[in-house]
């Protein structure tokens, strides 16, 4: 738990540094009046539509585990969910592995049946943003060459995925990894979990329940613009906006993203406001929302997780 904790500390830090550094080189007189422009107004409704998103995301989580067999306690699930959270800021958020190690202590889940659903969760992301980002493309068309090259790594997904020698072979080459290869060992044995979950009606659910989470993250973006009297970027304008900077920034394997999402998502913005200062403290600000919201609602609960890492002795609850 200490390790993990200074890991996001690390991250957070970066991000300060980050987000102090794009304030010093652009117009802070700009970016002040920017923040102070909010309308109070509209944060209930982004707040809402931010957690309706993590909630959305949840719900995939908790039916992935119930396709698997694993009928956990909702409440409990819930929390061991939203503690990882604080972790968004690894790399392709692989910290959600974290919620495993949970799982394993609390409720002596075998890693090698968690884990790889980590992997599910990253595959039903990214497919859902494509399909929404593809549904409004004729919108943004600079959109049209991102999600070209996201489907062919969804297509080489399933052929991964389809193929139980492949999928070792390339676990094996990422063990090598030393970063992440401590997040990659619970996964070698892990195909059979995969398939079962990328199969059949789980899957159908899973991609309906990503599209539902970038449509309703996508919303709440619109009406951060709105709180700010941006007007002239539509909602289907917004959507293959944000979703491809998103994007980027995941496939970037940078933590949380962090600068290249930011950056990619200014330059979007900054095509329609023609303003780099306003389009740079915008994109700051949906990022806030839209990360760190989450990473600080993780904080909250991680305290409802932190006796599994301190006691030696864990007391492991049953499944019901």
């Amino acid at each position: 738990m200490n390790k993990n904790i200074r890991l996001i500390l690390i991250g957070i830090v970066c991000s300060i540094i980050f987000y102090s550094f794009i304030i010093f080189v652009t117009d802070f007189s700009k970016i002040q009046e920017q923040l102070l422009n909010f309308k109070i107004e509209y944060l209930p409704i982004i707040l809402s539509l931010i957690f309706s998103g993590m909630l959305l995301v949840f719900l995939r989580w908790h039916l992935l585990l119930k396709n698997l067999g694993f009928n956990l306690p909702i409440k409990s699930n819930l929390v061991t969910f939203l503690s990882t959270l604080a972790l968004g800021m690894t790399p392709v958020r692989a910290g959600d592995l974290f919620r495993s190690e949970i799982l394993k202590n609390r409720h002596d889940l075998p890693r090698t049946k968690t884990a790889p659903l980590v992997i599910v969760e990253r595959f039903y992301d990214i497919l859902g943003a494509v399909i929404v980002a593809s549904a409004c493309i004729s919108f943004f068309e600079p959109a049209l060459y991102i999600m070209a090259v996201l489907s062919i790594f969804i297509i080489t997904a399933f052929v991964i995925f389809s193929s139980k020698n492949i999928f070792k072979k390339i676990i094996n080459k990422l063990k090598k990894i030393k970063f992440i290869s401590k997040f990659f060992e619970p996964l070698l044995d892990s195909y059979d979990v995969i398939h079962q979950s990328t199969r059949g009606k789980i899957s159908l659910i899973s991609i309906f329940l990503s599209i539902s989470h970038w449509i309703v993250i996508s919303i709440s973006v619109y009406f951060i613009l709105l709180a700010y009297d941006i007007t002239n970027i539509g909602i289907l304008e917004i959507i293959p906006i944000y979703l491809s900077s998103v994007v980027v920034g995941a496939v970037s394997f940078i933590p949380g993203g962090l600068g290249v999402t930011e950056g990619s998502l200014a330059g979007f913005l900054n095509l329609f406001i023609n303003d780099i200062s306003i389009a740079l403290s915008l994109s700051i600000i949906i990022r806030i929302f839209t990360l760190w919201v989450s990473v600080m609602v993780g904080f909250i609960f991680l305290k409802f997780v932190s006796d599994v890492f301190y006691s030696k002795n864990n007391h492991k609850t049953d499944i019901k």
